[in-house]
This record gives C-alpha cells, sequence and structure tokens, in this order.
C-alpha cells in the first residue's frame, strides 16, 4: 500500500542541510536548493509541490516562506548558478506542507543543552578528534562524559549508531577492496564535514530555546527564528500564509511515553546538575521506565522541566483533537515539548512515537553486507512507544495522500495505524 500511494509521486526529493546551523543559514540553503530545480528545469511552473519538514526543517519551511514573500514584494529576484529565478514561480508552486515533530514554539531541550554546553562541545570535539587520529574503537571516553559520567550508554542503540558510523570510515572494516578503501574513505570525510558544522556552528540551540536569547549570546544578532516570533511578527506570518499563499498545512503531533511519574496539571522543575532532587532518578517508577533506556530517559527529563509556556493558540488546537487527548505541559517525545508542535493552521495528527520514529528510527535494519557497519536504522531514542511498521506505513501513507491532495488522507492513516 506505501508503493501504491508512492506512485501517485512524480519525484521525492532529499535535502540534507546543515545539521546545526541557525535557522537563517538553513532556510536559505533550502531557498537555492528550490531555486536550483527550477533554473535546471526540474520543478516546473505548474508543478505541485508539497514541503516535508521534521524537528527544525519546521521552522526552515516557516522561513523560506516568510523570506520568499518579501522578495517577491520587494521585486527581487533570487541567483542561483549565473540564472535568475523569480520567487513568485517558487512561490505558486508550494501548495501544501508537512510538519513532523516541529518545535513551533520551542523546546526545554534546548535551554538545557545551553546550559550545559561544555558537555556537547567535549563530545563533539572528541569525536572529531577520532575520525581524524583514526582511532574508530570504542567510545568509552565519549561514554563517560555523555550524562556527565551519570549513566553508560554502551546498551544505548545511539551508542551503536556512533560506533557504526566510526566503523564504516574505517577502511579495514568490511569487505577488503579499493571500492571499500574509497567508501571508507569518502564516510570519513563526510563525518569529519558534518562534526566541523556541528563544532563551528550550534546555532539551531539558540534558535530552538523557548525563551528567545539575550542578543549578547549571540554572533549573528540578525538571525531570528520562527519560535522566537513576537505577537505581531506570528500575526504577520499567518496573516501572509493566509493571504498571499495557498497553502495546505498538516502537522503529526508526536507525544513519547513518560517514563516518570509527574503530577497531571503541574510544570516539572528543570533538571539542574548542580540538584539531585531534579535528576531523572528523583522520579524513578521501574514499571514506567520498562522498555525505555537512560538516553530516552534523560532526554525526556531534561525536556519536560523548564521555561516553556505554550501560547494559547498551541492549548486550544490540542483541546480540538478527535478523539480528545490530555496533553501536559511536560509531556513530550523525547526532544520536541509536545504543545509546541501544534501549529495556528491546518489539521493535526496526534501519533504516539519519540522523535526519531517518525522519521524511520524506530527499529534495527541490517546493513547490506561488507559495508562496515552493523545497521542502517536504528531504534535511536528506545521510548518504548508501541510504534511499529505498520504505524509508520500508515503515516507515510497518509503523507503521501494528503501531498496528492486525497481528501480521504487522515482515514487512509486511522486504518492503518488504529490511532484517531
Amino acid at each position: 500500500m506505501f508503493d501504491e500511494w508512492k506512485s501517485g509521486v512524480e519525484v521525492l526529493h532529499y535535502f540534507d542541510n546543515f545539521p546545526t546551523a541557525a535557522v537563517v543559514p538553513r532556510a536559505r540553503r533550502l531557498r537555492e536548493y528550490l531555486a536550483k530545480r527550477i533554473a535546471r528545469g526540474e520543478i516546473f511552473k505548474n508543478d505541485d509541490i508539497t514541503l516535508v519538514g521534521h524537528s527544525t526543517g519546521g521552522l526552515d519551511i516557516r522561513l523560506l516562506l516568510s523570506d520568499l514573500y518579501k522578495l517577491q514584494d520587494q521585486n527581487e529576484l533570487i541567483l542561483v548558478d549565473g540564472m535568475e529565478v523569480d520567487p513568485e514561480e517558487l512561490i505558486h508552486s508550494i501548495h501544501r506542507v508537512v510538519f513532523l515533530s516541529v518545535p513551533q514554539w520551542g523546546t526545554n531541550i534546548a535551554d538545557w543543552v545551553k546550559a550545559q554546553w561544555l558537555w556537547p562541545h567535549a563530545i563533539i570535539e572528541e569525536l572529531r578528534a577520532m575520525v581524524a587520529g583514526s582511532q574508530l574503537s570504542p567510545l568509552e571516553r565519549v561514554e563517560s562524559i555523555i550524562l556527565g559520567g551519570t549513566a553508560s550508554i554502551t546498551r544505548a542503540p545511539v551508542y551503536r549508531a556512533v560506533q557504526d558510523a566510526l566503523d564504516e570510515a574505517n577502511e579495514n572494516n568490511g569487505e577488503q577492496s579499493p571500492f571499500r578503501k574509497a567508501e571508507a574513505q569518502e564516510a570519513a570525510s563526510e563525518l569529519a564535514l558534518y562534526l566541523q558544522h556541528m563544532a563551528t556552528d550550534f546555532g539551531a540551540i539558540y534558535d530552538l530555546t523557548s525563551c528567545p536569547p539575550r542578543s549578547r549570546e549571540r554572533t549573528d544578532h540578525t538571525s531570528k527564528s520562527p519560535a522566537h516570533y513576537s505577537r505581531r511578527d506570528r500575526d504577520l506570518e499567518l496573516q501572509q500564509l493566509r493571504e498571499k499563499y495557498d497553502i495546505e498545512f498538516r502537522s503529526y503531533v508526536t507525544i513519547g511515553k513518560c517514563p516518570f511519574r509527574f503530577d497531571p496539571g503541574r510544570p516539572v522543575p528543570t533538571w539542574k546538575l548542580a540538584n539531585l532532587s531534579t535528576y531523572p532518578v528523583a522520579d524513578m517508577d521501574p514499571e514506567l521506565w520498562a522498555g525505555t533506556d537512560c538516553m530516552y530517559r534523560a532526554c525526556y527529563r531534561a525536556c519536560a522541566g523548564g521555561p516553556f509556556d505554550p501560547p494559547k493558540e498551541s492549548r486550544e488546537k490540542a483541546k480540538s483533537l478527535r478523539p480528545k487527548s490530555t496533553i501536559q505541559i511536560w509531556d513530550n517525545d523525547g526532544i520536541v515539548n509536545t504543545l509546541s508542535m501544534f501549529w495556528p493552521l491546518g489539521k493535526h495528527v496526534l501519533v504516539h512515537a519519540d522523535h526519531m520514529d517518525i522519521v524511520g528510527q524506530f527499529e534495527p535494519l541490517k546493513a547490506d553486507p561488507g559495508h562496515g557497519r552493523a545497521n542502517r536504522t536504528y531504534d535511536l531514542l528506545k521510548s518504548d512507544s508501541g510504534f511499529d511498521r505498520d504505524v509508520f506505513d500508515g503515516i507515510w501513507n497518509d503523507i503521501f495522500a494528503f501531498a496528492l491532495g486525497r481528501s480521504d488522507a487522515h482515514r487512509t492513516f486511522a486504518a492503518a495505524a488504529g490511532r484517531g
């Protein structure tokens, strides 16, 4: 059935953006990517484009749409590859937008990571040293840094994913051949570039915080994340989308299993490393923890408490779900607060999943032999959410049906996934 829906879509483009850059350069890169497809004749004037953005990618799309409107209003053209592209041509091609687990209003975990910046920085630098020095074996040093040494992640799937990436970049792993050697060199250079991006530009953390960062915290004061729009800016954005664009929106809202016993209706204290009473073990409940790993529990706890305060629009959208589901302020998918995913426009679909389930990282699948790595997908956040292959296929059938303008799109997902 998945292939049946997919067959109605003429072309699928996968766009790989900067991993941790601020939203402004990411949105510009997305704009240039789409403009190049038009300039090269890969996107035609009457084509029907659906943009699908996961996590920060959804903010990239929002800023892209705002920037296109500004360019059109100022009669400016997009210059790519020595050619000029009219932004109006791109605007009229975008008919639908899909948001997957997007932090429309920011997320607590970004505030938490910003406060603990030394640890992520140390992990990145340790991995860069491993790649540069060909130290592609066990990650004990990285293991001891993560979570401040409070827990080992040896059995966490994310550890195996990192180890696999290093193994793939080691030409001594896998089938020994000239092809494998070249493949390993390519993997090593791509991994080194990825880590360099992360080491030199972590602007996404500032752009995803629940509270706008102070100007002195930013090196680029002109950057402005859609997650931090003022009321006036948000109203202007929505007005432009309603009046200037003919776009239909669909948001997939993910809610993960809560491994802690929090009080309904009450906020959760921020996880402060200097305060042991706020540590994940303080709310430990073995029954709720069952089936989860320490990485998911740590991420969930960091995201549960913090400054995030959902706006009225988000709360109202959440209450309008059918069937109704009470979503707490501390509910999240391990990375993004669930109430932050509600966008004022379009329909919303609530999915019981963690942040990585919905993009296919919900089960380990073996890699092809001989390429140096053990798996090609993982259960990156082991959340025990109940998400499985049937739910995944149901969601993506739904997305393809929506992209094709099928009126029965949501019913397709409900039938396949068994959820409302």
